[in-house]
């Protein structure tokens, strides 16, 4: 008889586990497993690249490769306009007489060697005070406009309303500040008490 053919021997065989194919058997669904989380973590970042990308970059794509190189086409892109826009904002500073960029790293320019003290003014308004904080838009002379409303808040002030504006270099702040009774409120204090912050 040909034990090629004896098929009660061959399903004995195979019923009997061996302990090396059992180990083979965990670590090949272990890997299964590892491969397809990585393939759906993949597809998670896919999409959320694809989902970045403007549409003329990815339109009629459906591979990720092309995804990928859309990608890569529209970072340059963007580096590119960049460029263009730096170069476009300094010639627009050069014709204004404004420092450009490099001019201001490098010091030269007006204005850029000096800076002017913050000023601060407290007036009168028709609902309370008007409190106006003139000060340099950068380095150690700029002021925050948080450090006027912690003042203010730290006095029970309410603030109506407040307006930034950048001119030449410097900031303004104003801010309306409403006060019930406005007899017992000292506003040359108040002026002191901001510029001391």
């Amino acid at each position: 008889m040909d034990p090629c053919n004896n098929p009660k021997k061959t399903r004995r065989q195979s019923h009997m586990p061996q302990v090396g194919d059992e180990t083979k058997e965990e670590k090949k669904l272990l890997h299964r497993n590892i491969e397809r989380q990585r393939r759906q973590e993949m597809a998670i970042l896919f999409a959320s690249l694809r989902n970045q990308l403007p549409l003329k970059y990815i339109k009629g794509k459906r591979a990720m490769s092309d995804h990928v190189n859309g990608a890569v086409t529209f970072i340059k892109d963007t580096q590119t306009r960049i460029k263009e826009l730096s170069a476009r904002r300094d010639e627009l500073k050069r014709e204004t007489g404004e420092p450009t960029t490099s001019q201001t790293r490098s010091g030269s320019g007006s204005g850029s060697s000096r800076s002017e003290p913050a000023t601060v003014m407290v007036q009168p308004c028709v609902s309370g005070f008007e409190v106006v904080v003139t000060s340099s838009a950068s380095g150690l002379e700029a002021w925050p406009l948080s450090r006027v409303l912690e003042v203010l808040h730290e006095q029970g002030l309410e603030v109506i309303s407040s307006l930034t504006a950048r001119v030449n270099e410097r900031l303004m702040y104003t801010i309306q500040v409403e006060v019930n009774s406005f007899g017992c409120f000292d506003l040359a204090w108040l002026q002191q008490k901001l510029i001391d912050a």
